[in-house]
């Protein structure tokens, strides 16, 4: 039987956090944590608003990306309502359909034990 994994995305304004879940642990572990200069090193003279603008579209290419890589089975988006709306509405229509859970709270600057107990809260993994 195929073990299930969860993509778990924590974002704010110019960051951006890669966790991920198992079926066989009880947490949640941290792979990345990401600034939006980071994602958008081609464009590194862009104006910071800019870059700030785009960074739903940033955030969606990477999580496609990382999709490719890790084998997931679901995607857990946490971010303040209005960059969960712009997060969702740059994700390509697969990877949309996988978001199993959406958290509205910013919680980029938290420690990972209480990110894990927001999202165990919300039966997010």
């Amino acid at each position: 039987m195929k073990m299930r994994r969860n993509m778990i995305l924590v974002a704010a304004d110019r960051d951006l956090r890669l966790l991920v879940s198992d079926e066989q642990s009880d947490g949640v572990t941290e792979l990345r944590h990401i600034r939006a200069a980071d994602l958008d090193r081609g464009e590194a003279q862009a104006e910071p608003e800019t870059r700030t603008a785009r960074f739903p579209k940033m955030i969606a290419d990477f999580v496609e990306t990382e999709w490719r890589k890790g084998g997931y089975d679901r995607l857990t988006l946490v971010a303040r309502a209005s960059l969960l709306r712009a997060m969702r509405q740059e994700l390509p229509d697969r990877l949309r359909d996988r978001v199993a859970a959406v958290l509205d709270r910013d919680l980029i600057d938290r420690p990972l034990r209480e990110i894990t107990g927001h999202l165990k809260a919300v039966d997010a993994i």
